[in-house]
């Protein structure tokens, strides 16, 4: 039976318009004007701390040392205001239990764990959390993915990933594990889909009831 690991946002929770509000509020406060379907096409996936270097690079904009703190404390904020899990994940995890799952984000582990907690979610994985902080490199590189694949115990390629960014797709696929698109959370689910199948993934689907169909479909 393979294990099954999870990006979290935008697959666990629909957390990415309320990053996304938080991350042009941060860029305005520093100059650089940014819709947010912009930044979600240019930052989805990414760490913000990548975010940061790109807008660095572009607009020569020098960012307060605690941007990245102030981040997490108004996400913080925000997702016990306003975070909810995606539609059908609470149903389509039961539906595949008893198998175990994992999470693997390049969200700071803090944040994964209060999204879990406030969405009612921890209880599917407990402990099982791996992120950027963990690994000497974030998404697009795969270490996120054979870390939290050695904490459960399993080799990269008897694992399942369930993800919804390009970034977090290629991650997976350079890992060596299978991967399942998730377009769902999306503004554009069929472009999104047809760039996660170019990224490597065997599939793309965009409702939660359809997942352990495919994890079926796709056992290893």
């Amino acid at each position: 039976m393979p294990h099954l690991i999870f990006d979290c946002d935008g697959v666990l929770v629909d957390s990415e318009p309320l990053s996304m509000r938080i991350d042009v509020e941060i860029l305005a406060e520093n100059g650089i004007v940014m819709s947010e379907e912009e930044a979600h096409r240019r930052f989805v996936g990414r760490t913000f701390a990548a975010m940061l270097d790109e807008m660095r690079r572009d607009f020569g904009v020098s960012f307060p040392a605690d941007a990245s703190n102030q981040k997490d404390l108004r996400l913080l904020e925000l997702y016990e205001r306003e975070l909810k899990a995606v539609d059908g994940v609470g149903a389509a995890l039961e539906a595949l239990m008893p198998q175990h799952f994992s999470v693997a984000s390049n969200s700071p582990a803090g944040r994964v764990e209060a999204a879990l907690r406030i969405t009612g979610l921890t209880r599917f994985f407990g402990n099982r959390i791996t992120t950027f902080e963990h690994v000497a490199r974030g998404k697009p590189e795969p270490d996120v993915f054979i870390e939290a694949a050695r904490r459960a115990g399993y080799d990269p390629k008897d694992c399942i990933v369930i993800e919804d960014s390009v970034t977090g797709v290629t991650a997976a696929h350079r890992a060596g594990c299978l991967v399942l698109g998730f377009t769902g959370t999306h503004p554009h689910p069929d472009d999104q889909a047809r760039k996660l199948r170019e990224a490597g993934a065997v599939t793309a689907f965009a409702e939660m009831g359809k997942l352990p169909g495919l994890v079926a479909e796709n056992i290893l």
